[in-house]
């Protein structure tokens, strides 16, 4: 008998026991966040700083744990959203079908609060941005998940009847898309998109009739509608005008019967595949006025849209977050030619690039999230701005660690980077694409208010570091990128229009910087120190903007100085670790 041969090739191997970042708490791992939260609550009561770390922390680890398997299990062929035009007896019901991991993923984000925590009996402080928007970015590292655009939807709705709904509207609503307890797990839509209009929402042409009893009959389509459930906003020309209204729209009118209107077919997109997308026709459809008719569009972008831009631009980075780690956690299993591959300078320098490039957006967004909820002129300029660099950058670094895992990183389920990608690009088209939304900020930037307030932003970012000799080449760099990027309004307005891209992508980078410089100064400037719940090493700061003012000058991917930080090892490993 021939002795047994072990197949070698069936051998346990360095990656066998890889798990990727999987059980990780996603919030005690991100270094950057918990600086962002410590910044931006720095005045809140002991108590309430101390609860908002636990609350941050317990989703964390969920997100993590059972978030992550959940997420994994609905994503697979068979689990996605279907649409189920009929009962068993023939009635019409136009409902859509959701996985139960789907919809459990959705039940344990809903009841802790992600959303409507201020809505929790138990939770006896505010809600304000920072925790809120904390936790859709930490939603986010698992992907859009069939969970964080509905959340983006819902979290916009809340906002919309808050500021501008009626009384009866906010009595009747609320409890449903933001009460403690409530079924309706993130079922708010947006249904705005017409297959004629686009972005140009005034050349839709879905029209709503005034009703004798004050509702509206609205009749045409819509091309996106994005998480059809319980309750959705809508835009329709009232009749006879030119405008565009904003209407309130359930799926059972007030009798219990199907509201009407027919969900066509199911979009076949290529992200954000875990909630359904659908086509939708208004065969009058019975509505309610969201705010004041006449000032629909207004109203849609200074609650909808800019809420919807916001959570794009965290959940972007939150997208390219978990990209850097799963690279990270590759990179410390994944051995060659002896070594692990992080030990290799190019690869390292590569992943370290990509950690500051998310890092300094992470920065930049929750610096952008103060001013929308200190509700500034400076927003209008900063939404649009984070939104685009944000999810432009998520596409690039989702795609560069996809590389960083080799073959393995094209392979669906080894990793959660392929869909993340996918997720990323949905971003970069989801309230404007790309040209759409550098017009936005140019606009914005034609202000002089918000010019001021832009110039008074970054005069009180490096202020700090303007008198520090360590940071001298920084300022004098920041200074001369100011410069060039004055200069550029000087040019003629044909020109602006055809380099609004380049001109958009100079802001960020003058705002980004000007932010890092602020991290690095901060604990050098006794009056404006700020008590960190979490221990940080402060030389990684002064690091960071370092590096980033060597990747602004030669480029992401290009020459590395001889003398640059990218050639010392020893704070190139710092920040490997730190930045994890």
């Amino acid at each position: 008998m021939m002795n047994q041969i072990n197949n070698p090739g069936l051998e346990k191997f360095d990656i066998s026991d890889y798990k990727g970042s999987s059980g990780v708490n996603f919030y005690e791992q991100d270094k950057i966040l918990q600086r962002m939260v410590d910044r931006y609550s720095a005045y809140f009561t002991p108590e309430h700083r101390k609860d908002m770390h636990n609350h941050l922390s317990g989703y964390g680890k969920l997100l993590g744990g059972i978030l992550n398997d959940l997420t994994l299990a609905s994503h697979k062929e068979g689990k996605y959203g279907e649409i189920r035009k009929y009962d068993s007896v023939g009635n019409r019901i136009d409902e859509i079908i959701y996985s139960e991991e789907q919809l459990q993923s959705r039940k344990i984000s809903y009841d802790y609060g992600v959303v409507n925590l201020d809505f929790h009996k138990s939770w006896n402080h505010s809600f304000p941005y920072i925790h809120r928007y904390a936790l859709a970015y930490l939603m986010n590292l698992n992907g859009e998940g069939g969970v964080s655009c509905p959340l983006a939807m819902t979290d916009g709705l809340i906002t919309a009847l808050k500021q501008i709904g009626t009384d009866e509207q906010r009595n009747k609503y609320l409890p449903l898309i933001a009460g403690e307890g409530s079924s309706s797990h993130f079922m708010c839509g947006q249904y705005v998109t017409e297959r004629v209009g686009g972005s140009n929402v005034g050349a839709n042409r879905t029209i709503a009739i005034k009703q004798e009893n004050g509702k509206w009959k609205l009749i045409g389509e819509k091309w996106f509608c994005s998480n059809p459930g319980d309750l959705w906003v809508t835009t329709a020309k009232m009749e006879g005008t030119n405008t565009i209204g904003m209407f309130l729209v359930s799926r059972y009118k007030e009798d219990g019967s199907l509201n009407e209107h027919h969900i066509i077919r199911k979009k076949d997109i290529i992200g954000s595949r875990g909630k359904l997308t659908a086509e939708i026709i208004y065969d009058g459809v019975e509505a309610e006025e969201l705010g004041r008719p006449s000032h629909g569009i207004a109203n849609l972008i200074r609650t909808i849209i800019k809420a919807s831009r916001i959570h794009v631009g965290l959940g972007a980075c939150g997208n390219s977050r978990r990209a850097i780690m799963e690279a990270s956690a590759y990179s410390k299993f994944r051995t060659a030619y002896g070594k692990n591959i992080n030990a290799f300078p190019a690869y390292k320098s590569q992943l370290v690039e990509l950690q500051i490039l998310q890092s300094i957006c992470t920065i930049s967004n929750f610096r952008m999230v103060y001013h929308a909820e200190q509700n500034t002129k400076l927003q209008d300029l900063l939404i649009p701005l984070m939104k685009y660099k944000s999810s432009s950058l998520a596409s690039y670094i989702c795609k560069s660690a996809m590389l960083c895992l080799g073959g393995n990183g094209i392979i669906a389920d080894f990793s959660p980077i392929p869909r993340l990608l996918n997720d990323s690009i949905i971003n970069e088209s989801w309230e404007g694409t790309h040209l759409i939304i550098s017009d936005h900020c140019m606009h914005a930037l034609s202000k002089d208010k918000v010019r001021k307030e832009w110039m008074e932003e970054l005069s009180a970012n490096i202020k700090s570091a303007s008198s520090i000799q360590v940071f001298s080449d920084l300022i004098v760099f920041f200074h001369n990128l100011l410069t060039k990027w004055e200069a550029l309004f000087s040019n003629s307005k044909q020109w602006k229009e055809a380099n609004r891209i380049y001109i958009i992508d100079k802001t960020y980078e003058i705002f980004s910087l000007s932010l890092v410089i602020q991290e690095a100064a901060s604990h050098y400037d006794e009056q404006s120190k700020i008590h960190f719940h979490y221990e940080h090493r402060e030389e990684i700061y002064q690091d960071l903007a370092y590096a980033y003012k060597e990747i602004l000058e030669f480029g992401v991917g290009a020459y590395k100085a001889p003398d640059g930080l990218f050639m010392n090892q020893e704070k190139l490993d710092r920040l490997l670790e730190y930045l994890s």
